[in-house]
């Protein structure tokens, strides 16, 4: 596997490169940029997306989604924006919603046991075969052992990013080293990190919240995990939005506890 974006300012830079296209690129230059680049965003109701680099732009390092489908009932247009330099581009798109999105991870490749498509940001419970003969080419691939004895190996649950500055591959993320994915033997999506959110939240820093997943310390695992599984989500600042979770019949996670008692 090789790994194609593994940060947010990557992704940016993506972004700005695809406008450029717009306007110098030819029309199959246009049609076929990014196109294996799977991008994950979460929704001002708290909802993942999924996108392609081609319907992405940032503005004052802000993440946008653009699209000529009515998505959502709220959206700006290219009039809230001081357009500048390749931006402008976006005008020859015509009648384009635009909305305020949170970089949620890029697909890595690799599906969990049941097919589930794996994200950067999400948390794994995985086996990992270090000594595999044959690794993982992504999708649904797993490492193994020539000779049949693939038993053994390292179970544990870790969050998924990059690592330093390695482009060959994405990492279980652990408290000691990270490991490789194309060494997975098994795994499952049980989460991610994109939990605990504030209102006006603009971006989230993935590796450190996998990092902080990779030392829990001082923390309720047990909480952490019930956080996980239903991110993402934002926290309640006020009573009216309180009372739209428990009349949706949503727990207050922020709520929970912390720390050890």
């Amino acid at each position: 596997m090789k790994a194609k974006v593994v940060s947010q300012e990557e992704l940016k830079q993506m972004c700005e490169q695809f406008l450029e296209v717009c306007i110098s690129g030819s029309d199959d230059d246009i049609r076929h940029f990014g196109e294996d680049v799977e991008v994950r965003f979460i929704n001002d109701d708290g909802s993942f997306g999924y996108t392609y680099v081609c319907d992405l732009f940032f503005y004052h390092d802000r993440m946008y989604y653009w699209s000529q489908r009515n998505t959502q009932k709220e959206h700006l247009t290219l009039n809230d924006f001081e357009l500048e330099g390749s931006l402008e581009i976006l005008e020859i798109f015509g009648d384009i919603k635009i909305f305020p999105v949170i970089f949620a991870g890029v697909y890595t490749g690799y599906q969990d046991d049941k097919g589930q498509k794996i994200f950067t940001g999400d948390v794994v419970k995985a086996t990992a075969l270090m000594e595999a003969d044959m690794i993982s080419e992504g999708g649904r691939t797993r490492a193994r052992m020539c000779n049949g004895k693939d038993y053994g190996g390292a179970t544990f649950i870790a969050g998924i990013d990059f690592f330093g500055h390695r482009r060959d591959d994405y990492y279980y993320i652990l408290d000691n080293c990270p490991i490789a994915m194309k060494y997975t033997k098994r795994a499952k999506v049980i989460g991610n990190v994109f939990y605990d959110l504030d209102c006006d939240c603009m971006a989230v820093n993935i590796h450190e919240r996998c990092s902080m997943l990779a030392y829990p310390y001082n923390i309720n695992i047990r909480n952490l995990h019930i956080k996980m599984a239903h991110a993402p989500y934002f926290i309640c600042k006020t009573w009216q939005e309180r009372a739209l979770k428990f009349l949706k019949d949503e727990p207050f996670y922020e709520e929970l506890p912390t720390t050890l008692q």
